[in-house]
């Protein structure tokens, strides 16, 4: 009950706090941002847990909710003075009429995210998050992993096997080469020892989401963040004082875009990014509340503790501060950029010591001219320092050159007056798209151009919206010189759309998964093409957002009624799971490792061992080292098998060979079915318990939980296994209520191929402890063996009632279960196991 309690406490203060910081604003309005604060307030206390390997799901949320509970009293101090006067707490309004625009559209773009993608496994970022997601759930929190298994074989060869098929068959579990240089990742622990792919502040989320509702619902927290993102964009387009129809188109074209649809239907980062730009335009444009302007520091900070992208952004961020103080010479601004150029050097450092191997491999863009993984990092704190030296001392320096008589206004006039300054501004939009121009000059083939990052925003942030509000943008760009807002809105789709497309990820291979990178900037590029566009009223906003909507309509709508990325149901993995029991052995086949290998061995404990299709003797060893085997896999196995568990897996994607001609977007889903088959490997069984080998048993009760009992005086196990000598050990499920037994004890006997091989006597001091048996291999038949335990019979209403759950259960046909009403059923020996284990081991 802690988790929802501290998760229910945390959004509450969340929303308390940012409703009384927001006097003035409507209620709902509030209420979004406060959600969207939750979100972070958790990254940041997962973050700070992950840096110092203490993270568990009930530690981030409590944390999460001091956040929360502190930012909430801060809010109330700082405002304390217009509690006061206004006499009221909450100076909000509570209007419905001014949401309508995004609630609206909110409940008509719904449909489209609802339906989520599913599991898909090991080799691609979405599936390493869903599964750290269900080590999280599990518990197994810690940064390192290893695996059990590996050294519990016994031959070089099982070892190699094993440690290939780790390296080679689970990409995202990251295990680095013995000449990597020294981090935090610890080679000592072992060959198969690693960590998953990413910077887990993600991961969290889905283990919170998964862990109060579910495993299949641990991604339902992305559609939250959509439509809080539909809010955003129409909350910005407030701040900028755009019109209403400039706003609904804005609020649309963001909202029925197919990468941010897919993107909300995925358990990737790009929609939590995609709050980071658009809660700092929410801050930064609110010119109605200058005061608000500085918690745009926020969302940056959430970026260096979120995602190792942070450094591509961050010259942006210093960009926009230091404008910012050049116009305004508020000094807030002055501090901002040596804040957050020191805060991305912390930042570097612990991302680096959470995850070494990803990080460096992100900074692989800089190893140029000597720089690598050995040497990043020097040049990383070398580059800050000279950044915080820099801006430090342009701010020393303007702030020196600013006089007395200052006015912003004065200032931004005479700047919005400057055709130099204008020039400027569009030499700043044509140089990057001069760049971009260069890829559809190369790439003749227009198919190969359209894979361009800009052409991916011209189709994700409306088609002719976008295309038109650029054009009018660098025509009548002194708009957006007229403003500080605008100008920062300028600054972003500059540096997120243009140099992002021109410079920093210039295609895609292909749509949708590689698309997902221009998620976070989507709503930058909707909102500026609806600004430029806005002096133009409906007649072309509206006609322009249409064209767009009518463009991507049927990719949508393949997109709401179909999932992509799902290799595994999670109704699959969740049966699967209760299949398997911590003490099993699974050896799992090709067409599944790469899937299941890790999820399964973390939600049960089992040891799981990849298919060695060049090892005759991998299962046999295994039985006679666990003592039983199960094998899973696709195909149908006859002859020494027995079926376990059987069901329909159903594969969902997109189809990369059926996209759109002038949209290469997926026009349809490619979907199969596949068989999912766990079978027990019965030609040399060892074990043999209650629960998963009840077909074998004669002479014996139904389950009962664990066990079964005895209801004849001899009861019969079938058993296959080799000739050889074993110690046979007998498990009891229970004690025997000897003290009410008229004899006080239970003699047994036990035979094999109806040759006695020991007997043993159930007292007081042995009661409910396991019996052993030793078994010469003259007794036994190579293959198929029957072991008989004889003893004596007594009532079950000898057994104490109140422990139910031990005593045999009828089934009255209406689906419910009862007592023997007198008893009278005759039981004997409680059996949870039988085992053999060879001598020679």
């Amino acid at each position: 009950m802690l988790l929802p309690a501290f998760c229910f406490a945390g959004v509450l203060f969340a929303l308390f706090g940012s409703v009384i910081w927001l006097r003035g604003k409507n209620v709902i309005e509030a209420a979004v941002i406060g959600i969207v604060f939750w979100f972070f307030t958790h990254i940041f206390a997962s973050m700070v847990l992950f840096a110092v390997d203490e993270y568990n799901i009930i530690r981030a949320a409590f944390g999460a909710m001091v956040i929360s509970a502190s930012a909430m009293a801060a809010a109330l101090y700082v405002q304390r003075r217009a509690v006061s006067r206004e006499k009221k707490l909450f100076g909000v309004s509570f209007s419905l009429n001014e949401m309508l625009i995004p609630i609206i559209i909110s409940i008509l773009a719904l449909p489209f995210v609802l339906q989520k993608n599913e599991f898909f496994g090991m080799g691609q970022d979405q599936g390493v998050y869903q599964i750290q997601a269900v080590y999280f759930i599990n518990g197994d929190t810690k940064r390192q992993k290893d695996m059990s298994e590996y050294y519990e074989l016994e031959t070089d060869h099982e070892r190699d096997f094993y440690e290939e098929a780790m390296r080679s068959v689970n990409i995202g579990y990251d295990i680095p080469p013995e000449d990597y240089p020294e981090t935090s990742y610890d080679k000592n622990v072992g060959k198969v020892s690693g960590i998953f792919h990413g910077i887990p502040a993600y991961t969290a989320l889905l283990a919170l989401c998964g862990k109060l509702f579910g495993l299949s619902h641990m991604q339902d927290f992305e559609t939250v963040l959509f439509i809080c993102l539909i809010f955003l964009v129409y909350f910005i387009c407030g701040h900028l004082k755009l019109k209403k129809s400039a706003s609904v188109c804005a609020c649309a074209v963001t909202a029925f875009s197919p990468i941010v649809i897919w993107s909300a239907k995925s358990a990737l980062t790009e929609m939590m990014l995609a709050m980071i730009p658009a809660v700092f335009l929410y801050f930064i444009t609110d010119d109605d509340a200058p005061a608000n302007k500085g918690l745009s520091v926020i969302p940056v900070f959430v970026f260096g503790c979120f995602h190792v992208s942070f450094y591509t952004v961050l010259p942006m961020f210093i960009l926009i501060y230091g404008g910012m103080y050049v116009f305004t010479r508020e000094k807030r601004y002055a501090v901002f950029m040596p804040v957050i150029t020191a805060f991305y050097a912390v930042s570097f450092l612990i991302m680096r010591h959470i995850q070494p191997v990803y990080v460096l491999k992100n900074y692989d863009p800089l190893y140029v001219g000597g720089i690598s993984i050995y040497n990043v990092s020097t040049l990383v704190l070398a580059v800050s320092a000279a950044a915080l030296i820099a801006v430090t001392g342009f701010a020393v320096f303007i702030g020196k050159r600013t006089k007395g008589d200052f006015s912003k206004e004065v200032f931004l006039r005479k700047i919005s007056d400057s055709e130099k300054f204008l020039l400027l501004l569009r030499i700043m939009l044509m140089i990057p798209c001069i760049s971009i121009v260069g890829v559809f000059i190369i790439n003749t083939d227009f198919k190969q151009a359209a894979y361009s990052s800009l052409f991916g925003f011209v189709i994700n942030a409306g088609t002719a919206f976008f295309i038109l509000g650029f054009l009018v943008s660098v025509k009548n760009v002194k708009y957006f010189a007229e403003s500080t807002s605008r100008l920062v809105l300028f600054i972003m789709f500059f540096y997120c759309v243009l140099i992002y497309s021109a410079f920093l990820r210039r295609d895609m291979p292909y749509y949708y998964y590689y698309a997902r990178y221009i998620t976070p900037y989507v709503s930058v590029a909707v909102i500026y093409a609806a600004a430029a566009l806005d002096k133009h009223g409906i007649r072309l906003t509206v006609p322009a957002a249409a064209v767009s909507l009518l463009c991507v309509a049927g990719f949508d709508k393949n997109l709401m009624l179909n999932k992509d990325d799902t290799l595994v149901e999670w109704s699959i993995i969740e049966d699967l799971a209760d299949n398997i029991s911590e003490k099993d052995c699974v050896v799992i086949s090709d067409d599944y490792s790469k899937r299941l290998w890790l999820v399964l061995r973390n939600m049960t404990g089992a040891g799981l061992y990849p298919m060695d299709n060049d090892d005759s003797g991998q299962l046999d060893r295994l039985a006679a080292r666990y003592g039983c085997v199960d094998v899973l896999t696709s195909e149908k196995l006859n002859d020494g098998f027995s079926p376990v568990y059987m069901n329909k897996n159903h594969i969902s994607n997109d189809e990369f060979t059926d996209m759109g001609k002038l949209m290469p977007l997926p026009k349809s889903f490619f979907k199969e079915t596949e068989d999912v088959r766990l079978y027990s490997y019965d030609k040399n069984r060892y074990l043999y318990t209650a629960v998963k080998d009840h077909g074998k048993m004669d002479g014996v009760t139904e389950t009962v939980g664990d066990l079964c009992w005895t209801n004849e005086e001899t009861a019969g196990i079938r058993c296959s296994l080799p000739a050889d000598d074993y110690e046979l050990t007998v498990e009891l499920g229970c004690e025997i209520p000897l003290d009410r037994i008229k004899s006080g004890k239970n003699e047994i006997k036990v035979l094999l191929n109806g040759n006695e091989i020991g007997k043993s006597t159930i007292t007081p001091e042995n009661n409910g402890k396991a019996l052993h048996f030793s078994v010469n291999s003259h007794f036994m038949n190579d293959g198929e063996n029957e072991l008989c335990i004889s003893g004596s019979l007594w009532q079950a209403g000898l057994m104490d009632i109140s422990d139910t759950s031990k005593l045999p259960l009828h089934f009255d046909g209406y689906g419910r279960f009862y007592l023997n009403p007198i008893y009278s059923e005759k039981i004997g020996i409680p059996i949870r196991s039988v085992r053999f284990t060879p001598v020679s081991r």
